[in-house]
């Protein structure tokens, strides 16, 4: 996790700033780092639909709690 984490934070945040500079070069105005933009948060949000809660070891595990309307009968909610 931790090398996956800084490999994609140097890959990143390293080439970001040459490709804000370049550009507005080839494109020829501001509209260019808008589009580049729009697809980084594309894939940030793409990433965190795809993120799952890893298991904690040192979590006791969840007991689920009667509920009153059942009965009495244990059910996860």
């Amino acid at each position: 996790m931790s090398i996956g984490f800084t490999v994609g934070l140097i890959a990143g945040n390293a080439f970001s700033p040459d490709i804000a500079t370049y550009l507005p070069h080839t494109t020829g105005g501001w509209v260019g780092i808008a589009v580049y933009m729009a697809g980084m948060s594309v894939i940030s949000v793409v990433a965190g639909v795809f993120l799952r809660e890893a298991d904690d070891p040192t979590e006791p595990p969840r007991v689920p709690a009667p509920h009153a309307a059942d009965g009495g009968t244990a059910q996860m909610r």
